[in-house]
């Protein structure tokens, strides 16, 4: 088997995490909408059932914060293989727990225990990913984790569309329980899956480092392997040197201090273009956007079905041209400006025609709805995970990577809240602040991200001032210190 097929089987059985993310985060909005779950859940004489409904659905996202804050001292101490099995493991557990819920109490508890589960996974995969893939194909790699992302979104939004025919006490059951058979077949193939040989040279694990390297890219010519391994080595030894404690509380304030603010920062601001460009409240409140066009009943939920090819449609279109070809630092900012025109037009249409006495002008806010999801997935589905995986060095890079997706979550939480109440404050209106900050973002990344396009993990730390090997050293440490043959690197070590 050739190397380069190896490496796509390897990177698509982690991704396969992207449909336990993208089924668990999407289901719950069809789950709360059937009858028979609340009449089960809330039986007459029940109290405070909107608090009860609210602590339901909040608590996922509660537990995806725990689970981004703690991902990266997992990542570190068990490694990107372990973490992603027991994460999976965690997703069984709660999505079991919801199925099976005799109560709000286990089902809040089922909730949480998802919800950290989808909070490692989420940032974990990247990073996993990032660090499998040569620098010439990152974003693409990763682009298969947001095309299958973009699948798990889209069967959520059909199992919830095909649901809403059935009838019957157990219907919420059936759709809880659809989260489960993606993460058996995850958990299945974590075990067959490669450690990332980063985490394994920096835990000095070198005879492991060796054979993965082989395992991976071994029919490849041994000069190259032989480069990437020195590199990887003589990169952790100097991060090593500049390491002064290596607790998880320090690794999280070390996040803050003079060296590494401005990449956190900037990890935080890729993130947030998820939040802030709109994309999270046009997918949760997908129907308050049909109303006002004038469509209702099970129309919302088809349109809402049909929506969901549209990030599959442009991961595709993302994987084809812009990943790897584009500079990041392009993608970023043209996907801003494109995005805030797209929405220019929706608000124009919705308040022309948001009365839906013109079918004509609501038929073309849907299309122009779906145009901007496509667009999404094309600038930022996948390119947002894979910046803010590779702007960190080795030992931070997990936990980089959490504190961005955890502020990312945290935006999540209080732009769900206000949602409801501001597109029935402001109607059309509300479409020019998502407007304004994609400008602002656009402007942001123009001029203060760095571009990390085809640079190598350990090169990307000179964009932001780092000490990284030199390619004189690197050139010399291949041809004196590295054996020819990769599998003598242990010793070599």
């Amino acid at each position: 088997m050739k190397a380069a097929f190896r490496l796509i089987i390897c990177v698509t059985a982690i991704s396969l995490g992207g449909a336990v993310i993208g089924i668990d985060s999407g289901i719950i909005s069809t789950v709360i909408a059937q009858q028979s779950f609340t009449s089960f859940m809330f039986p007459p004489g029940t109290q405070n059932t909107t608090s009860l409904l609210g602590a339901i659905v909040s608590m996922g996202s509660a537990g995806s914060a725990i689970g981004s804050l703690a991902v990266g001292f997992l990542l570190e101490k068990l490694g990107r293989k372990k973490t992603l099995a027991w994460s999976t493991v965690a997703t069984i557990i709660g999505s079991l727990m919801q199925t099976v819920a005799n109560g709000v109490p286990l089902m809040i508890v089922g909730r949480l225990i998802a919800g950290i589960a989808l909070g490692l996974l989420t940032p974990m995969i990247p990073v996993y990913v990032s660090e499998l893939a040569r620098p010439s194909e990152r974003a693409r790699l990763v682009g298969i984790f947001g095309l299958i992302l973009s699948l798990g979104f889209c069967i959520a939004n059909w199992i919830g569309y095909a649901c809403s025919f059935a009838e019957g006490a157990w219907v919420w059951r059936l759709e809880l329980a659809m989260q489960i058979p993606v993460a058996i077949v995850l958990l299945i193939l974590a075990f067959f899956l490669p450690e990332s040989p980063r985490w394994l040279a920096e835990h000095d694990r070198f005879e492991e480092f060796s054979q993965t390297l082989n395992k991976i890219y071994g029919d490849e010519d041994p000069e190259a392997i032989n480069r990437m391994a020195t590199e990887i080595r003589e990169q952790i030894i100097i991060d090593a040197t500049q390491r002064q404690n290596v607790s998880f509380g320090h690794a999280l304030i070390e996040l803050f201090t003079k060296k590494y603010i401005r990449r956190t920062a900037m990890a935080i601001a890729v993130l947030q273009v998820g939040i802030l460009s709109g994309s999270l409240a046009i997918q949760n409140y997908q129907s308050l956007l049909y109303e006002a066009l004038g469509f209702s009943g099970q129309g919302i939920l088809l349109i809402s079905g049909c929506y969901g090819f549209m990030g599959i449609v442009g991961q595709l279109i993302n994987l084809a041209g812009v990943s790897d070809k584009w500079p990041r630092v392009r993608t970023m900012w043209i996907g801003c400006l494109t995005l805030a025109c797209l929405l220019a037009v929706v608000a124009a249409l919705s308040k022309l025609y948001g009365n839906g006495e013109n079918i004509s002008g609501a038929r073309a806010g849907v299309a122009f709805i779906f145009l901007y999801s496509a667009t999404y997935a094309v600038f930022f589905n996948s390119t947002l995970y894979t910046i803010a995986a590779e702007m960190f060095p080795q030992h931070l890079r997990g936990y980089g990577t959490g504190v961005a997706a955890l502020c990312q979550g945290v935006s999540g939480i209080w732009m769900g809240q206000i949602t409801p109440y501001a597109f029935a404050a402001l109607e059309w209106k509300y479409y020019l602040i998502f407007i304004s900050c994609l400008l602002a973002l656009g402007a942001l990344y123009a001029f203060g991200l760095e571009e990390t396009n085809r640079v190598s993990l350990e090169q990307v730390g000179a964009r932001y001032g780092d000490r990284v090997v030199s390619q004189q050293k690197l050139d010399i440490a291949t041809e004196k210190d590295v054996p020819k043959n990769v599998e003598d690197i242990a010793s070599a070590a």
